[in-house]
């Protein structure tokens, strides 16, 4: 079910607005960086009370400082609230970009994944420069200071696509190669995938690709529970390689859905495709407990996809998010499209409490799935989106945040909470440039929180209605003071979703609501009583 804040506010004013106000999803702080070049943000990640937020900048102005030439890779500090604390340049004098992130291993150490051309400046060694580009990884302190770089890869085009810390503090990269030869020894042709494991000291412990005689473009990959890893993208399904041909391929001269489980010493498990006629990717993957939610991009309407909004295969209008659930063994649980007749991308999904899960990516539509977007004109330019859905993959709400203009979100987003997130975007919105640089975008960090009003006790509340104990936990209690006949009692999640409603008996007094099935959280309830104005609000489940 599809519910939108604005309707969710009205909702509950329609209710008794002298006795709520009902939660808003809103911007708790906003803040810009950057100068008069291009400087987008890619990444984000939270150590203590502080924000560190990776990107490029082709700038020497403003914010930026010792830019090294060309494209550099660039590091914000800042607060919780956004202040700006440092920033620093990555890079040489010729192109450092592509993909970038920062991960995670402790408090104080990072690691920092992009792509670079150069042979000075920051980069120590790379063995294969030109224009293809190569795999560049450097581990960072707090003070940012660089405690060990490298760079791999080949004299082809070598493309990072994802990243993830393993469990010995090392990093597995996963990029989308044309490479045969360097670092690369396995190449089966065209593009492949390609995975290279780095030590935490930084030595090169191993490397293999997947793929066929044809095109594989990479998404993401993650460490599974078992020790071993679980990657996404697409394939063409030409075969060869380690390509299998028993996959359930789809779309002749078009592209599948790819995903391939590996052991703990890197070996394949299973791999199966999933999609329809037309184009499909896997962009992002997260482990469950009874399997795994993919997260990708479909332009189908046929095959393993139903549900998709507009025309399937037309170019013009671009495609779905597409979320898919697979059991351990790669068997498809259900599918949903999220969008509208346009372009919807996603490559952010993060479990929440309640067993669904919240999407993060882009739209560039006005109808559908899709409410309050701020583009003017549907397909020219792109909100960021947000949508939550259920375990069962229903739509239970969405967000649109932007402006006017184009907002490019990649991977920089960090989930505070089930409804709290920072987002790291680039954007060329006017309305929130801080510089001069119209035609260029800029870093925009910005925390988007769920923010509830308390509600206090009324009078007239406590005069009719006794609702305890507040906070509950298997049971809530309503019971009717004075002469007070109560017809019915619904109660609301916190997004103004019912989860309960009963009609009482006219001889009714007391009545108990089992609460102890239901998620923990903030609730509220409306109580209809005869010749009264509802009774309204919130208890705490815990």
């Amino acid at each position: 079910m599809k519910t939108s804040i604005v309707l969710l506010t009205l909702f509950f004013a329609s209710l008794l607005p002298t006795h709520i106000k009902a939660q808003e999803f809103k911007p708790l702080w906003e803040q810009c960086y950057g100068g008069t070049g291009w400087d987008e943000a890619y990444g984000i990640t939270r150590a203590g009370d502080t924000y560190w937020v990776i990107g490029d900048t082709q700038s020497t102005d403003e914010d930026i400082s010792h830019n090294h030439g060309g494209t550099d890779l660039w590091l914000i500090n800042v607060d919780l609230e956004g202040n700006l604390i440092s920033e620093r340049c990555y890079g040489g004098s010729k192109g450092d970009f592509g993909y970038t992130d920062i991960l995670k291993v402790n408090e104080s150490t990072f690691y920092i994944v992009g792509g670079t051309t150069s042979v000075d400046g920051d980069i120590e060694h790379n063995p294969w420069p030109g224009d293809g580009g190569n795999l560049w990884t450097l581990k960072i302190n707090s003070q940012q200071e660089i405690m060990w770089q490298s760079v791999v890869g080949g004299t082809g085009r070598d493309y990072l696509n994802g990243a993830c810390v393993t469990s010995d503090g090392g990093i597995v990269l996963l990029a989308s190669s044309t490479s045969e030869d360097g670092d690369i020894t396995d190449h089966h042709g065209n593009w492949d995938y390609w995975l290279v494991k780095l030590g935490p000291e930084g030595d090169k412990q191993w490397t293999m690709s997947l793929g066929g005689v044809g095109y594989e473009n990479a998404g993401s990959i993650i460490q599974t529970n078992d020790g071993g890893f679980m990657v996404v993208g697409s394939t063409d399904g030409w075969g060869g390689g380690n390509y299998d041909t028993t996959c359930n391929f789809h779309g002749y001269m078009y592209i599948d859905s790819w995903v391939v489980k590996l052991s703990s010493d890197h070996q394949i498990e299973w791999q199966q495709t999933y999609g329809g006629n037309y184009h499909e990717f896997g962009n992002e993957v997260i482990e469950i407990e009874d399997g795994y939610i993919i997260l990708g991009y479909t332009m189908s309407n046929d095959g393993d996809v139903s549900g998709f909004h507009g025309d399937p295969g037309d170019p013009r209008h671009g495609g779905d998010v597409w979320v898919i659930k697979i059991d351990f063994s790669g068997n498809l649980i259900w599918q949903k499209c999220l969008g509208g007749t346009y372009r919807e991308f996603a490559r952010n999904i993060f479990k929440t409490s309640d067993g669904g899960f919240m999407i993060i990516g882009e739209t560039s539509s006005k109808d559908g799935d899709v409410e309050g977007s701020h583009t003017i004109t549907p397909g020219n330019s792109k909100d960021v989106w947000f949508t939550k859905i259920n375990s069962d993959g229903e739509l239970t709400w969405q967000y649109c945040y932007g402006k006017e203009g184009d907002e490019y979100l990649y991977r920089g987003v960090w989930q505070n909470s089930d409804f709290d997130y920072v987002v790291a975007i680039g954007t060329k919105s006017a309305y929130w440039r801080c510089n001069n640089s119209y035609y260029n975008p800029v870093f925009r960090v910005a925390e988007l929180a769920m923010q509830y009003e308390s509600i206090p006790d009324y009078d007239t509340l406590q005069a009719f209605v006794r609702v305890f104990p507040n906070p509950a936990h298997d049971q809530l209690n309503i019971s009717p003071i004075a002469d007070v006949r109560i017809e019915s009692v619904r109660l609301f999640d916190a997004l103004g979703v019912e989860v309960f409603q009963r009609k009482l008996a006219f001889n009714q007094k007391d009545y108990t609501i089992p609460v102890g099935d239901l998620p923990r959280g903030i609730y509220y309830y409306t109580i209809y009583s005869v010749n009264n104005s509802p009774f309204i609000g919130k208890v705490v489940l815990n």
